[in-house]
């Protein structure tokens, strides 16, 4: 069986195909009465799923930024506070507790 290669014919009726739809009363035509009523019912049938979405993706974005903005109370908060050192701190107990001892 050999693949025979299309005619004339075919080449015929494609271009009368396209020519049909090229011509702007059936281009209406079908944007009106076909394609027009399927995108509306397709928005219409997807749009909660839409706002869904928005809606979570809207509340992602909000907790992301809240925590940046808690890390970053944290961290200029830790930078305030003195930092002090294992012998400061030994320095402070012995002076608090020598006084008590001399006694």
């Amino acid at each position: 069986m050999s693949k025979a290669k299309p005619g004339t014919m075919v080449y015929n009726i494609l271009d009368r195909t396209l020519e049909f739809f090229q011509e702007p009363r059936n281009r209406e035509r079908i944007q009106h009465n076909c394609l027009d009523p399927m995108l509306r019912y397709i928005l219409d049938r997807m749009f909660p799923y839409i706002i869904l979405t928005c809606i979570l993706f809207s509340l992602i974005l909000l907790m992301s930024l809240t925590s940046v903005g808690l890390l970053m109370f944290q961290l200029h908060m830790s930078s305030k506070l003195p930092i002090q050192t294992v012998n400061t701190v030994s320095q402070t107990v012995s002076a608090l507790v020598e006084p008590v001892l001399n006694q």
